[in-house]
């Protein structure tokens, strides 16, 4: 009986409800409903609850806007500290940089034309090898080492193209600090001026202010200055560090080590307690014997001061009136939970950059260690790819234009002067063997180039062959002069045929069938 009233009272609801909205005109709204905000959200992250704090952050805007000066001068404030006291950010800075840039990244000339991509490379090279920084101290490698660290600790570092003494070009590394608004309040900030950064009504960067010395800014035309940094925003005038998002935790663990080291000193300064009805020591064999000592084997009155039995002891021996006693509480320390806690805290400073294992070679073996060596060479290649694109593609503008401009450097026949590749250091690995036998058997098989292989070991292709030519050369020529068989003076490879070693030692080409290169030689082609 209950259930049908219930039943009737919902049905006359309804009619009410459609009576109602006959009556007003009213209309079903198919867009009307669905999720609210605060606590009537859809996603569960977005409701609003008492059970975990609130997150203290502005509202989604441009990213020029979020990050204001004082949070970029801040992160790089305390990036700068850590990079001096932490060895954490010491060492993952240091080991991306060696990696990366190494012993340096070498250009490649491809203008199509062999003879002015010599004269190029020289240009090029005898201009890399000197300081090219206007202050006359770093080469070029040096000054993409100091690039690649600053992009870690500031997020940024500028570069200016310049000129020295008679003109040559040379470049200027500006810290992310000597960008900003000028410090001359006399002097307002430019209209469309971000944190030193100029955009136009577009957003493109027109100009970037330099702080001088004295506090004076000085414009910079975009076209003059490399930004260099991680590009991570599409709205922002600035960057900040990668390992920005460590810095707490890292600051935290410094904090608790030093802490940690201070009650392991307190809990092993004092080793052993005497407690004696007398506090002074008498010289009598019992203050000694505990300690295998004999009175009479030191000067006199030297057992008569704690302080200086204490000395030749060890430790602090305490002395204690009648009544007296202290009691010794075995000392903890260091905690291994501390231990553990630090271990988690610098695994998540370094997630998101190189991965830990990396850091702490013990947390990884076999095909951990292979799949960790992996990430830390697209860790290296990503790094390479920023540095080339953003610094050594546009220096090598700069500086071979500039020459062909002077009528130094003349042009070459495909007018492709800016064509150019570059050559990295040699990737890290955990199987060289491995790795070189795999790379012999794509060579062989035509999977690979030559190339491609001397650029993996950060070699020039180009300078290998011609070298391998000429020992090849060196070989038959010592045999030819010694009368004795190659074979002798060097081991051939196995795809060199003997009639192939003879005409080349009698200098006439090889025209022999048995000396022409057979790609499949066990498919059965013809």
């Amino acid at each position: 009986m209950a259930k049908a009233n219930i039943k009737t009272a919902i049905r006359k609801a309804v009619r009410d409800v459609k009576a109602y909205a006959k009556k007003h005109g009213l209309k079903i709204n198919a867009n009307a409903g669905g999720g609210g905000s605060g606590i009537f959200s859809q996603f569960e992250a977005a409701k609003y609850s008492n059970k975990r704090q609130w997150v203290n952050t502005p509202w989604p805007a441009d990213f020029k806007r979020t990050m204001t000066v004082f949070d970029r001068q801040e992160l790089t404030r305390k990036m700068r500290w850590l990079s001096v006291n932490s060895g954490l950010i010491r060492q993952m800075v240091n080991d991306l940089a060696m990696y990366a840039v190494g012993d340096g990244i070498r250009a490649q000339p491809m203008s199509g034309d062999p003879a002015w991509d010599a004269l190029a490379l020289k240009y090029w090279n005898e201009w890399a090898e000197k300081p090219c920084e206007i202050t006359g101290r770093y080469n070029l490698t040096e000054c993409l080492q100091i690039i690649c660290k600053k992009i870690d600790i500031d997020g940024e570092i500028f570069v200016l193209k310049t000129y020295g003494p008679g003109g040559v070009p040379m470049i200027q590394l500006i810290e992310s600090h000597r960008v900003g608004t000028t410090m001359d309040g006399n002097v307002p900030a430019p209209e469309n001026m971000t944190d030193g950064v100029l955009f136009n009504k577009f957003g493109a960067v027109v100009g970037y202010q330099v702080i001088r010395s004295d506090g004076t800014g000085r414009l910079v035309n975009a076209s003059a200055m490399l930004h260099v940094h991680i590009p991570e925003q599409v709205s922002g005038a600035r960057a900040y560090s990668p390992l920005q998002h460590s810095i707490n935790n890292l600051i935290d663990v410094l904090e608790i080590l030093s802490l940690e080291k201070v009650a392991c000193k307190v809990a092993s300064d004092i080793v052993r307690t005497v407690t004696r009805e007398n506090p002074q020591f008498d010289g009598s064999d019992a203050d000694f014997q505990a300690f295998g000592m004999r009175p009479q084997d030191y000067p006199q009155g030297v057992y008569d001061n704690p302080e200086q039995v204490g000395a030749f002891i060890g430790g602090k021996t305490l002395s204690l009136a009648p009544g007296e006693e202290l009691k010794m509480v075995e000392s903890g320390r260091p905690s291994p939970n501390v231990t553990a806690f630090i271990e988690h805290n610098n695994r998540d400073s370094s997630q998101g950059y190189l991965p830990y294992e990396f850091l702490d070679l013990t947390k990884a073996n076999g095909a951990g260690m292979r799949v960790t060596l992996g990430k830390v060479d697209r860790s290296a290649s990503a790094r390479q790819s920023i540095l080339i694109s953003r610094v050594l593609v546009k220096l090598w503008g700069y500086l071979i234009g500039t020459a062909i401009a002077n009528n130094e450097l003349p042009l070459p026949k495909t007018g492709e002067w800016h064509r150019v590749t570059w050559v990295t250091p040699r990737r890290i690995t955990a199987d060289a063997g491995r790795e070189a036998a795999a790379n012999q058997k794509d060579i062989e098989m035509g999977l690979k180039t030559l190339s491609d292989h001397y650029a993996e070991m950060g070699m020039d292709a180009k300078d290998e062959i011609r070298r391998r030519a000429a020992d090849a050369r060196l070989i038959i020529d010592a045999a030819a002069e010694f009368n004795v068989p190659v074979s002798m003076v060097a081991s051939l490879a196995t795809n060199v045929q003997p009639e192939a070693i003879n005409a080349a030692a009698a200098g006439e080409p090889a025209t022999s069938p048995s000396s022409e290169f057979v790609p499949f030689p066990d498919s059965g082609n013809p």
